[in-house]
């Protein structure tokens, strides 16, 4: 028997809530990074509240290396994109540093693509935040599962990492998420390596290295990694 027209017309609801989780899924990658204990994957605002809404911009500017790079991987091997001064400030003395994980999902590649791969797709997600009024990805440097140093935004600019709380403040992520997933020991290494440098350079003392989530209400570094950082810091020196 032939189907009416109301039978060929219906659509078959299990077909729509497939169709509304990948919507939701495909949502989701554009707040990638540090959560909160509320919403995992959002992200802290820039300093410049009431800023006014910018049209993204990514005009190419090319700017000088920084001189403390840490002998990191540089930005131009994984950045598809260039610096937007105009969304940035300028650092100021730094007087701080503060631990991240990105919050994504668990991340365990050892792979260099794969590090590279997850740098570009932060960086693009955090130039759309906020009406596109970040210049660049909000962390000045990355460390990956292998245990890679890794350049994000360049130190001679302000990171945007820690809600109102940026202003001479050098902000690390570990790639991965430490709520879900352990720290392991090339990390672990890259982080005292990294820590140790950027101290004897600014010459700040073990007090003035936090996690985000000493700063404000969030999840961030995870839980995994938030006991390391009390680790590293208990043995009050590097």
């Amino acid at each position: 028997m032939a189907q009416t027209n109301n039978e060929q017309n219906q659509i078959d609801p299990s077909k729509i809530a497939i169709a509304r989780r990948a919507f939701m899924l495909a949502s989701a990658l554009f707040l990638v990074g540090c959560g909160t204990k509320k919403v995992a994957s959002t992200l802290p605002s820039p300093i410049w509240p009431g800023a006014k809404q910018h049209v993204l911009d990514e005009t190419v500017i090319i700017l000088p290396e920084p001189t403390m790079t840490l002998g990191a991987i540089s930005r131009g091997n994984w950045a598809k994109g260039q610096l937007i001064p105009r969304h940035m400030n300028r650092m100021l003395p730094v007087r701080y540093i503060t631990i991240h994980h990105d919050g994504m999902n668990a991340f365990t590649s050892t792979a260099k693509s794969s590090a590279a791969s997850r740098l570009e797709t932060i960086r693009k997600s955090h130039l759309r935040r906020d009406g596109g009024r970040w210049g660049d990805i909000g962390y000045h440097f990355a460390i990956d599962p292998a245990g890679r140093l890794w350049q994000a935004r360049p130190l001679t600019w302000q990171g945007a990492h820690v809600r109102a709380k940026n202003e001479g403040n050098i902000g690390v992520v570990v790639l991965g998420n430490y709520e879900r997933q352990s720290v392991n020991r090339a990390q672990l290494a890259a982080v005292s390596s990294t820590l140790q440098s950027l101290m004897k350079k600014y010459k700040l003392p073990m007090s003035k290295v936090r996690t985000h989530q000493e700063w404000a209400a969030t999840a961030c570094p995870g839980r995994s990694l938030q006991q390391a950082m009390v680790g590293i810091r208990g043995r009050k020196q590097i």
